[in-house]
């Protein structure tokens, strides 16, 4: 099985290649830019003097880049491969077998290639020094686990993404990922043989080498706890993607195929978020959620808003003599409260629309996750995005994984008490299409108590992991990893609970938020 698709991989990219062949000039550019990456990382290798910090650090920086830019080039290179699992569903072939032929066909091909010279390259820049062995440990484990992981995004996002604006989005972002990974490695190579700024070099690299494309990288060369440490947590992440890779498999091989007919496809006028999201009720959900956020004032208005509190609050600590290395911490997590707090009233925002998530059969979990869509799309890339800045700029150890787990511990403990209370106690809110600052008269002190409870409960089920955070920043900078960790952990499963208990209270309280739509 495993030679029989190795044998058609290596069809397909000569096919690729054939002359006459459509995509034959396409193939032809893209192999001779491959050659020129593949080539560039070897030379790069070669010339890297690991015992100076900054080339070290350089070489940690750019492997980490350049593993996140394989990892989704074939993703930059449009949806619909031949290899694809679902393909295959039609012949009696076992998924186990599938899966592990699939995975080394995987290696036939650009990314293929061009982690295996990843892993060269790094390696030959070691290849005198005593972190020789580790190197090349680490780079097989890598190169294992880029391939893997672009296995699995390339089925799952075949499966998800049907449409062909869809299909245009994922291809689009990819492609601007890669370009930003060889921006960033070719950046970091430049400012290493420049030699201006070696410390920002080493505090950016310990950043990195922290995230899950360097992890495997920094190990190289440090002390034997610190490597057993590392290269352990790559090869269970690496057994964890491989039984997902097995999992997905195995269900994509029985599951129905999701693609819309050919007379969609020829008719179709456009029908923005709605053919970007999945044909489910969550979906559907989701599509209206970002229409709102997109294109009602009501939304608009807080998303230019949210970035003028953090600097606000910042300017009055720093006023009031707080320091700034401790500022620089700040932003973030009050912009990722802030956005998962102001869906604690979302329900309301549909006014008389709401009616339609009453009267369908609905799942209240399929509305409440419908409705997060557009906080954690916006808020998760720009938490993982700003955090390696905020904690570069602030200069504090082990101040990434503290600063990256409490933002995003917030934002999703946020939203799922959010997911609660808007259901449990909605408020009166502005009708669509009313300007937003128009707001109808408050009943009471209900708008008050919603709008505190929601956010003192948000930070009271984050408090442990925000005092672990406090305490490693005036008393042990070894706490604050452990409080990121803590934090991260503790928005999962307030995000979880708090889906499937809102839930619950939306389907139970669904005539009563239908009341208050009719009476405000």
């Amino acid at each position: 099985m495993v030679d029989d698709l190795l044998r058609l991989k290596f069809a397909l990219l000569v096919s690729a290649l054939r002359p006459g062949s459509r995509r034959a000039v396409r193939s032809l550019v893209v192999a001779g830019l491959v050659v020129i990456v593949a080539g560039g990382m070897l030379m790069a290798g070669s010339a890297v003097d690991v015992t100076d910090p900054g080339q070290r650090s350089a070489l940690v920086i750019a492997a980490g880049a350049l593993s996140f830019g394989i990892l989704v080039a074939p993703l930059a290179a449009g949806l619909g491969s031949a290899m694809e699992p679902r393909r295959f569903a039609a012949f009696p072939i076992p998924p186990g077998r599938l899966a592990l032929g699939l995975y080394a066909a995987g290696f036939v091909g650009v990314p293929g290639l061009l982690a295996i010279t990843l892993a060269v390259s790094v390696e030959s820049a070691w290849s005198e020094h005593p972190g020789r062995g580790v190197a090349v440990a680490a780079g097989v484990i890598t190169a294992l686990t880029i391939i893997l992981s672009s296995q699995l995004l390339v089925a799952i996002a075949a499966q998800l993404a049907v449409s062909e604006s869809a299909a245009r989005a994922v291809t689009g972002t990819a492609r601007a990922v890669v370009a930003v990974a060889i921006a960033s490695a070719v950046l970091a190579a430049v400012v290493a043989v420049r030699g201006d700024d070696e410390a920002a070099l080493v505090r950016f690299a310990s950043v990195v080498g922290r995230s899950p494309g360097g992890l495997t990288w920094a190990a190289i060369g440090e002390p034997g706890g610190e490597v057993a440490f590392r290269l352990s947590v790559a090869v269970v992440a690496l057994l964890a993607l491989g039984a997902l890779w097995f999992g997905v498999v195995n269900r994509l091989m029985v599951a129905a195929q999701r693609q819309r007919p050919a007379a969609d496809r020829r008719t179709d006028a456009g029908l923005g978020w709605f053919d970007m999201t999945p044909a489910t009720p969550g979906g559907v959900i989701a599509a209206r959620s970002l229409l709102y956020w997109t294109r009602d004032p009501r939304y608009r208005v807080v998303l230019l808003g949210l970035p003028l509190a953090p600097p606000l609050i910042m300017v009055a600590l720093l006023i009031a003599g707080i320091p700034l290395p401790l500022l620089w911490l700040i932003p973030l997590p009050f912009l990722a409260l802030f956005l998962g707090w102001f869906s604690h009233n979302d329900a309301a925002y549909d006014h008389t629309a709401i009616w339609m998530h009453v009267s369908a059969p609905l799942r209240g979990a399929a509305d409440r996750w419908g409705r997060l869509v557009p906080p954690l799309v916006l808020g998760v890339p720009l938490v993982l995005i700003t955090a390696p800045l905020f904690a570069l700029w602030s200069g504090i150890d082990n101040g990434f994984e503290a600063l990256a787990g409490i933002s995003l511990g917030l934002l999703f403990t946020a939203l799922g008490v959010s997911s609660v209370v808007s259901a449990l106690a909605p408020y009166p809110a502005a009708r669509p299409g009313a300007g937003p600052f128009d707001q109808p008269p408050l009943t009471g002190s209900r708008s008050f108590w919603a709008q505190a409870g929601s956010l003192v409960a948000a930070l009271g089920f984050m408090s442990p992991a925000l005092t672990l955070a406090w305490w490693g920043l005036i008393a042990d900078a070894r706490w604050l990893p452990i409080a990121g960790l803590a934090g991260a952990g503790t928005g999962l499963v307030m995000l979880g609970l708090g889906v499937l208990v809102g839930g619950q209270v939306f389907k139970r309280r669904a005539p009563d938020l239908l009341s208050l739509a009719q009476r405000t």
